[in-house]
């Protein structure tokens, strides 16, 4: 828990708007008492950290208490799902979580870096405030700094940490007086005002217009920070050697300083030959998945309804490139009813692909790095119900793979040909993989010949053409 005033991020601010949407006010939820003076203690705190504030807005949305490890700790969530249906969704991206990890082929060393209470050093504006307002037993209040939860809050701090390490824009000269000598000194920048110059008028300015609406373009020697991954209040970076380590290290802080946004220490990780970043280990190798879902699989039990198989689906979706054939497995699975599951139905096929799932999950093995100066490898496998392939590339003369990717076949694919259906998996690797393997030489291994004759034919089917 914080407990002294955070920085505030430079010309960032957190609005939200919710058309002509009628504020809804809803009831506070009653807090047990064995956790109320926890509660109480933690308000206090975010008030006099000046994060919160009471309110007098016409929105209210109930607090949620949730105990932490061990039941010592609570966390306070707010339920924002009423709000956060009338809020606009922002059309800011979010990166590919793939993406993020395929920059690392030629690392040795490297760090994560974990931001500081990211949100909340976030201002909101007037309007953001009265719809962020919350009310429980204590009273009525409202954030000051952006909270965790709003629709929207993890794309405003996207868009700032894209900036702040791309370089798009910069501060005004008015906020840059107010950033450390020492870090204008090692971005080159040349202080433009004093800070006696500073008008009164600076909080209203970067309320009301942010750096990005200014759109002062930032000099070209701050330019992007590359080699980095960064994802919302996460960043991870790789190099070659220590040196080149330390050096990126200062290129990442001085841009951070300057944003005004700070890292918390416990949370990172400096100088290792191995770091964890959005549930992946990375090393100099490859990455490997690190599931969550792995602590106690082992002992799960085949779900009683279609919501929990669908659950465990998707706690391995997210893994799906590190499980090979995993659609193939999987296939069966997806093809349940509830009905079917409720009443324990025909169900040895599906709790055979529960339990080998399971097994794969927490024997995940390593996927290399890509080497785009190498020819990739595509290994085929088709069965019934799907159409996968293994991305691989050649090390030491063993072919390892770089990434699995398949899909469970609809019901015209079903009707294909074996060979076809090996055309569908190349064509999926193409499509998923295009960024990854665009320029490289593919070797495709398959038991058909038909591949060939497809990629010379001028009369081949519309669905079997890429």
């Amino acid at each position: 828990m914080v407990t002294r005033p955070l920085l505030q991020l430079g010309g960032v601010v957190c609005d939200l708007d919710v058309g002509d949407a009628k504020p809804v006010a809803q009831r506070p939820r009653p807090v047990a008492p064995q956790v109320s003076i926890k509660v109480y203690e933690l308000l206090k705190k975010l008030l006099e950290t000046k994060l919160i504030e009471h309110s007098e807005s016409p929105w209210a949305s109930p607090i949620v208490i949730v105990l932490k490890k061990y039941g010592i700790d609570i966390r306070m969530c707010i339920d924002y799902r009423v709000v956060n249906s009338f809020i606009r969704l922002s059309n800011y991206p979010l990166p590919l979580i793939d993406d993020l990890l395929t920059d690392f082929e030629c690392a040795m060393w490297f760090m994560s870096l974990d931001m500081a209470s990211g949100f909340w050093a976030v201002r909101m504006t007037e309007r953001a405030k009265l719809i962020s307002a919350f009310v429980c037993p204590f009273g009525h209040f409202q954030w000051v700094r952006m909270p965790f939860g709003l629709k929207n809050a993890p794309l405003v701090y996207q868009y700032m940490i894209n900036n702040c390490l791309w370089g798009f824009v910069r501060l005004s000269p008015e906020e840059e007086v107010l950033v450390d000598r020492d870090v204008l000194d090692y971005l080159k920048e040349p202080q433009r005002l004093e800070r006696s110059e500073v008008d009164h008028y600076l909080t209203a300015l970067t309320e009301r217009m942010t750096v990005f609406r200014r759109n002062i373009p930032a000099p070209s020697q701050m330019g992007p920070v590359l080699g980095r991954s960064s994802y919302i209040d996460d960043i991870a970076h790789g190099s070659r050697t220590w040196d080149e380590l330390c050096e990126d290290l200062d290129a990442l802080l001085y841009r951070l300083r300057y944003w005004k946004i700070s890292v918390s220490l416990p949370k990172s990780e400096f100088g290792k030959r191995t770091i964890s970043y959005l549930s992946h280990e990375i090393e100099a190798e490859g990455i490997r998945a690190i599931p969550k879902i792995m602590k106690g699989i082992q002992d799960l039990l085949f779900p009683s309804t279609l919501k929990g198989v669908q659950s465990f689906l998707g706690s391995l979706n997210y893994y799906h490139e590190f499980i090979e054939d995993f659609p193939v497995v999987a296939a069966v699975l997806y093809e349940l009813s509830d009905e079917q599951v409720r009443a324990g139905r025909d169900l040895s096929r599906a709790k055979e692909a529960f339990d080998i799932l399971k097994q794969k999950i927490v024997s995940t093995p390593l996927l290399r790095h890509p080497d785009r100066t190498k020819p990739f490898v595509i290994i085929l496998h088709a069965n019934q119900w799907a159409a996968c392939a293994v991305l691989g590339q050649e090390h030491d003369g063993v072919i390892q793979p770089v990434r699995f990717t398949g899909r469970v076949l609809n019901d015209a694919e079903l009707r294909y040909h074996i060979a076809e259906k090996e055309v569908l998996a190349v064509i999926r690797v193409l499509h998923v993989f295009k960024t990854l393997i665009e320029g490289c030489s593919l070797v495709v291994y398959t038991r058909h010949s038909v591949l060939k004759w497809v990629i010379k034919s001028k009369t081949a089917n519309g669905h079997l053409v890429p």
